[in-house]
């Protein structure tokens, strides 16, 4: 077996990973601009849901974090807040925004990113309305029900509402 033989498939597979890679790379530049858009409009359609009165107006709030606090968004109408968590569920992070009044009354709590949990059982955390409707009108949550199976992923996210409890403590 000659040397050119032995060495071809191992250049062209090279050659043929060089070529896939750039691509990659290239697809990703002109993807990535369009990516951060479609991410910063769900999170604007998100709050706005959660702090209809805050007529999706808000101005991001320049102030110290608590811990699994992400973000903390005022709406510029003076109506509330709302302030977005990750803390650790079953699988991975679980993102939480939680909207209050000026009291400091939830108004209303959404789980906006439950990816990593069990399909099926903690990804409910997303989808079942009566889990996350326990939490509004309270200014302090002490108990809470968890969703049947699924008790990281609850206990992920009445942690997140906890730190968000804290956080507009801190405002």
């Amino acid at each position: 077996m000659s040397k050119k033989d032995m060495f071809a498939p191992s250049i062209v597979l090279v050659c043929i990973c060089l070529v896939a890679a750039l691509l990659l790379a290239f697809t990703y530049q002109i993807t990535e601009g369009k990516i951060k858009e479609n991410e910063v409009a769900a999170a604007n359609a998100a709050r706005a849901e959660v702090l209809p009165a805050a007529e999706g107006q808000f101005e991001e709030m320049n102030v110290a974090l608590v811990d699994n606090v992400a973000e903390v968004y005022k709406a510029t109408n003076g109506s509330g807040y709302v302030i977005t968590t990750e803390t650790k569920g079953f699988g991975g992070i679980i993102k939480v925004m939680t909207a209050f009044d000026n009291d400091g009354n939830i108004v209303k709590v959404k789980v906006t990113d439950a990816s990593n949990e069990t399909p099926g059982l903690g990804s409910k955390t997303t989808s079942e309305a009566w889990f996350t409707d326990q939490f509004a009108g309270s200014k302090e949550v002490t108990d809470f029900q968890a969703i049947t199976g699924a008790s990281f992923s609850s206990k992920g996210v009445f942690n997140g509402v906890t730190a968000a409890i804290a956080q507009f403590a801190k405002l």
